[in-house]
């Protein structure tokens, strides 16, 4: 379980304590860079990734994990819920809690809400947890009914894991499981009745490193993702750790266009990861590990400035941002 969590963390969760060792600092709003997310109600000191929200646009589901780096952390599914023009105060939502829950995913209708969980599946031994699989909730009412998980052509022995949903019902997703290009690639697999078909590689959307935490547009023509470990990866100074950039690919005839890594200040040399875009595509949200600290520091902390550093939400733990999601169309990012 241990070796699951860590592959989801290249990809699926970004911020791990490494990376406070190779982060930048964020570019400042009237500079045209991301801007922290409901700063100090939903982006916290604390580790979160992730945004996924409902169609109206007035409730948000997140993933909070817990801060540890020699035991498995444990991460959970939060809901917060806008109110007189602000974000209120997150909670765990009601599915979530007691098994690792990570990724959440609103259909464009909102009838469903997707998520990976380490959760034992049907008839598997309550005491055993598994491999990451995708679950699913319905809603019911003002609610969601009990979870669910997706049927054998989607979860496997293998990991399945960081859902994203189109307008028709597709399922896109990352999997180890066999028939792929490297360690984790990226999926999707079309509604059958009342689950899916047998899922289908996107190909050379690919590379021989992991490619995850996919976000397809409703229409299914854009394709924002993580990928670790290619040429065009931004690459900070000391110890290098595994980490993550975004690319972005364009829907070409029955295929993909070749991915193309988004400049900063999306990308940076921390880790980014888990984009998602609002409901009317106005923008794209992604987690960032970048933080405070760097090597070398420059010029050097004071024992104080370090201490506020490390208090701070932009400590090197993963927060969400946001930016215009037309830089997804540009050639290059607005720098």
């Amino acid at each position: 379980m241990r070796k699951t969590l860590a592959l989801a963390a290249l990809v699926a969760v970004a911020g791990t304590a490494a990376a406070r060792h190779a982060v930048s600092v964020p570019a400042p709003a009237n500079a045209g860079g991301p801007v922290l997310f409901a700063e100090g109600v939903i982006s916290t000191p604390d580790d979160e990734f992730g945004a996924a929200f409902t169609p109206d646009g007035n409730a948000v589901y997140f993933t909070k994990r817990t801060p540890t780096t020699n035991t498995s952390p444990l991460s959970f599914i939060c809901v917060a819920r806008r109110g007189n023009g602000r974000w209120q105060e997150p909670e765990i939502a009601a599915f979530s809690g007691a098994y690792n829950d990570l990724g959440a995913a609103v259909s464009p209708d909102g009838k469903r809400l997707y998520f990976a969980s380490d959760r034992p599946l049907p008839g598997a031994s309550a005491e055993k947890r598994s491999d990451l699989n995708i679950w699913f909730v319905e809603r019911q009412g003002d609610g969601w009914g009990p979870a669910r998980a997706l049927g054998s052509a989607v979860n496997t022995p293998a990991e399945e894991l960081s859902p994203s949903v189109a307008a028709d019902g597709t399922l896109y997703f990352a999997s180890t499981r066999p028939g792929g290009k490297g360690s984790l690639d990226l999926w999707r697999a079309r509604p059958k009745g009342e689950d899916f078909a047998e899922p289908e590689n996107l190909g050379d959307v690919n590379s021989p490193g992991p490619d995850g935490a996919p976000a397809i547009s409703p229409d299914q023509s854009l394709l924002v993702f993580a990928s670790g470990g290619r040429p065009d990866t931004l690459r900070g100074r000391g110890h290098y750790y595994p980490r993550s950039d975004l690319y972005v690919s364009e829907a070409a005839g029955a295929g993909w266009g070749p991915p193309r890594h988004l400049d900063p200040p999306i990308n940076t040399t921390a880790s980014e990861s888990n984009p998602s875009l609002s409901p009317d595509g106005a923008f794209l949200y992604f987690s960032s590990d970048r933080g405070f600290a760097g090597i070398p520091m420059e010029p050097a902390v004071t024992a104080r400035e370090f201490e506020d550093g490390v208090r701070a939400i932009a400590n090197g733990w993963s927060n969400i941002y946001r930016i215009d999601a037309r830089v997804l169309r540009e050639k290059k990012a607005t720098r």
